[in-house]
């Protein structure tokens, strides 16, 4: 159910996470101290990272911000500590570049639960009191978090771990959107897996999002572990006839670190209710990107879709992005945007 009626054309957003600050690296130094940092010193760190990655968004000019994530870890990692029945487990290669051998880094032990949540509804309700503009409220859907977990003895495979979360993570998106989210973005940067076939994996999204009353939003990119693609084919060739099927109201694609192949590939694909919030700022890159470098990546976008159903975004979140880096991106992603609804007569 898209809800959004009062923004631009083309609304700028954010996917989620933001440049971390450098003294938020000391804080979990400190953290893993034990004996450096109170509790109400910890939560008072995190929350002053939130309150800044709030302030940079807006003082950027973005349509749609987050909280930046500054209060979890590595993107879902902090999230397996609130699943009970996983347990963490060493990679066997500790040295060297991170590789397909280091998937794995969580094992089930018994049947999954999340009997205090997942940690979303006291980021909502934190962030609700320092912005009042639109925020996304993003989660790793099934399929991603499964990638990570060993079944053990406990489940068949990865594909019935995956629908295990199914209505684990369903409740916490009913559980926030209670408490005041109202756009909802699945992260799926493993959807494209081959452990869960295309049309099981429309199914398992489906069932994650059954009952949420928001903006409902499907990010799927080709991962950013250090600032490095996990995939070595990115293609959506595969997962875009399906589109249509998925009860998403928008989709947001990773473009400009490809080159923007594949501009055309919604328009082909996507349902009339659906739209498009396109990566045209390479998260990846450490340059960054001009203004205009924005408007050609989106001129290219416009050839192929509506400008009424065209959101403009990084191909992913920050946290693997220099603070300063980010920063400078988002402005040239505001002011790009800005120059294309000038030739469009929409500023």
């Amino acid at each position: 159910m898209y809800h959004y009626k009062d923004l631009p054309l083309i609304p700028t957003q954010v996917i989620g996470s933001y440049g971390t600050p450098g003294w938020v690296y000391v804080v979990r130094d400190a953290m893993k101290a034990g004996d450096i940092m109170g509790p109400f010193d910890i939560h008072e760190a995190f929350e002053d990272a939130t309150n800044l990655a709030i302030m940079e968004m807006e003082e950027a000019g973005i349509d749609v911000i987050s909280d930046g994530e500054m209060k979890r870890f590595n993107f879902l990692v902090g999230f397996y500590d609130y699943i009970q029945g996983v347990q963490k487990i060493p990679w066997e290669r500790q040295l060297g570049y991170p590789g397909p051998d280091m998937i794995d880094a969580f094992k089930a032990i018994d049947k999954f639960a999340t009997p205090k949540g997942m940690g979303l509804v006291e980021e909502i309700t934190y962030a609700r009191t320092r912005t009042q503009k639109p925020m996304v409220t993003p989660l790793g859907g099934p399929v991603t978090f499964a990638f990570r977990i060993n079944p053990g003895d406990v489940y068949k495979d990865k594909k019935e771990v995956a629908w295990a979360l199914v209505p684990l993570l369903n409740q916490e998106l009913k559980n926030v959107v209670a408490a005041g989210a109202t756009h909802i973005q699945v992260d799926e940067p493993s959807a494209i897996d081959d452990f869960v076939p295309l049309p099981e994996f429309v199914e398992m999204f489906n069932a994650m999002v059954e009952g949420v009353n928001a903006t409902i939003g499907l990010h799927i990119c080709f991962g950013n572990y250090l600032g490095r693609p996990a995939v070595a084919h990115r293609t959506y060739e595969h997962i875009a006839p399906y589109f249509k099927d998925m009860h998403t109201d928008i989709f947001h694609l990773e473009f400009a670190n490809r080159g923007m192949w594949q501009a055309d590939i919604f328009a082909k694909h996507a349902r009339d209710d659906q739209f498009l919030s396109a990566g045209v700022i390479d998260v990846k890159a450490r340059a960054i990107e001009s203004p205009e470098i924005v408007v050609e990546r989106i001129r290219e976008l416009l050839k192929y879709n509506d400008a009424e159903r065209l959101w403009t975004s990084g191909d992913c979140g920050f946290s693997m992005t220099a603070r300063w880096v980010g920063r400078e991106k988002l402005k040239s992603l505001v002011a790009g945007t800005k120059i294309i609804r000038r030739e469009l007569g929409a500023e």
